[in-house]
């Protein structure tokens, strides 16, 4: 567990060009970037900034390089990434792009001009710069770019007409990094945590810190595996506990309760079921069955976590939906309505309990290698799996690990302003519509 952790939280060995590197988002990004031991380049229109910046950075014995650069002038694009892929001997592991610009007037007020330069900052730029990181993103054979668009993009802000057509807000962040990427002093439960995705999570929150409490329904496996952990000298506890049964419900909480003195910081719900028919097969059992494990438990377990999560001060919740409930999936009806509702509690619940400091995040999965029978069953089905994949941009299926990691952040003080999300685990699956 300790070498999947190191591997997958690091960023040693590699490189990145930040650019508006030296305040606000892009400062940020730059620090944390190097705090994971990557090697960063950075660019900013006033040298004087610049310089500074680079002082303070190499004072504290950071590894990052940077240029004079108006990324909103072509030329100066073009030497930039002459200068990276100098510095780099031609390959580039991350590009993120964070400058940006504004004009917030009315739609009918903004000339030429103002949409010129706003277009050509915000859009261009990025676009172009992407271009040109091409070739060394492709060299490194493990590249990674990251856009900083806005909440303009998704919904209406007044006089924000051409700022929203592009893409970005800059934000002043202040001290972060010690608090942000620990959960020292947390308790956790994850439901379902003695296999595939909720045993990752589990073991990622013990790699952060925090204290966790689990449950399954399979005794001897359950025994099992905390014995594992604690053998690794992990900070790890049980149940046995059929999430199905709502009095099994209410007994886990009061364990929970009573072992973390009234208050949780984190709980995950990974228990999920799975059954693939036409719609019209389906029967009244199997209906009931499918919602009540999916998402009539989830649903029960955050009304009894909701004392103990406010208590908390700081509490975040982190539900396992589906790209089922993104898009229409085979034979998939019920799974997916199920899932569906768990994406819309999720957007309700981080608006309703935001006044007590929760967070509410989902993560949507395509296919997860994992114990799950029906999995298991789609993965020995050789054309259907040839099918998928040729539908799946990185071509491939994810491990448990690369949706844990995507859980464990959203529980971390470093996502302290992410709520509300539905996000996507899927190799570029719900994005695909017609690329072959």
């Amino acid at each position: 567990m300790g070498e999947r952790k190191d591997r997958r939280w690091t960023l040693q060995g590699m490189t990145a060009l930040v650019t508006g590197g030296t305040k606000g988002i892009g400062r940020a990004v730059v620090e944390d970037l190097v705090e994971f031991g990557a090697t960063v380049h950075t660019c900013a229109r006033n040298g004087m900034e610049l310089d500074q910046r680079l002082q303070e950075w190499r004072d504290l014995g950071y590894k990052v390089t940077g240029s004079v650069c108006d990324v909103s002038v072509r030329a100066a694009r073009e030497k930039l990434m002459e200068e990276v892929t100098s510095l780099f001997h031609g390959k580039l592991n991350i590009l993120i792009s964070t400058v940006g610009t504004e004009r917030y007037k009315p739609t009918v007020n903004i000339t030429a001009e103002e949409y010129s330069v706003v277009m050509g900052t915000n859009f261009e730029s990025t676009f172009h710069l992407t271009q040109l990181a091409h070739p060394l993103l492709k060299a490194s054979g493990k590249g990674s770019i990251v856009f900083l668009s806005s909440i303009a993009s998704l919904v209406a802000v007044s006089s924000g007409t051409p700022y929203s057509a592009s893409k970005v807000i800059e934000k002043e962040m202040g001290e972060r990094k010690q608090r942000g990427w620990s959960l020292q002093g947390m308790t956790a439960l994850v439901t379902g945590g003695t296999k595939g995705i909720g045993r990752a999570v589990v073991e990622d929150l013990m790699g952060f810190g925090a204290t966790v409490h689990t449950c399954a329904r399979n005794g001897t496996e359950l025994n099992q595996r905390l014995q594992e952990w604690r053998d690794l000298g992990y900070h790890v506890t049980g149940s046995v506990c059929d999430v199905f049964v709502r009095a099994a419900r209410e007994k886990l909480m009061e364990e929970v309760a009573s072992l973390f003195h009234g208050k949780l910081n984190i709980l995950v719900s990974t228990v999920g079921t799975a059954l693939h028919k036409p719609t019209v097969d389906f029967t009244a059992e199997e209906y009931s069955h499918v919602m009540a494990t999916n998402f009539e438990s989830t649903f029960h377990l955050t009304q009894l976590a909701h004392p103990l999560l406010k208590a908390s001060g700081q509490g975040s919740i982190v539900l396992l939906s589906s790209v089922a409930s993104i898009v229409a999936i085979a034979n998939g009806t019920l799974y997916a309505a199920s899932k569906g509702a768990l994406n819309q509690f999720t957007r309700n619940l981080a608006c309703e309990w935001a006044k007590d400091n929760i967070r509410t995040n989902c993560v949507a999965p395509w296919i997860i290698k994992t114990e799950m029978p029906a999995v298991k069953r789609v993965l020995e089905m050789e054309s259907v799996v040839k099918a998928m994949l040729a539908r799946t941009p990185l071509g491939r299926c994810g491990d448990p690990e690369e949706v844990s990691s995507m859980i464990t952040f959203l529980c971390l003080p470093a996502a302290s302003y992410i709520t509300g999300q539905v996000i996507g685990i899927d190799g570029g699956f719900s994005v695909n519509g017609f690329y072959p």
